[in-house]
């Protein structure tokens, strides 16, 4: 069973969608990555080892999309948990 966590969909310019990406793709580099939209927020660690996806569709109405995902284990254990 799959829960969703957090979600979110808004229009912005390509200039700005590629800047979150690069947001993204630094926390997710750096093992931390914290989301906020509206009253809804998460803070993710993501393991060492992480599984990549990349897809490109053609949805039927023409529009392209790039959907990326990366996905780890939850259970698996981390080098770099701090306890503070």
């Amino acid at each position: 069973m799959t829960e969703k966590l957090l979600s979110t969909e808004t229009v912005m310019s390509r200039e700005d969608a590629a800047e979150k990406m690069r947001e993204l793709a630094d926390k997710i580099g750096k093992g931390k990555v914290e989301l906020k939209t509206g009253s809804d927020s998460i803070e993710l660690r993501p393991s060492e080892q992480v599984e990549f996806e990349l897809e490109v569709e053609e949805e039927n109405d023409g529009d392209i999309s790039i959907e990326v995902e990366v996905e780890w284990s939850k259970n698996e254990k981390s080098e770099n948990v701090e306890i503070k």
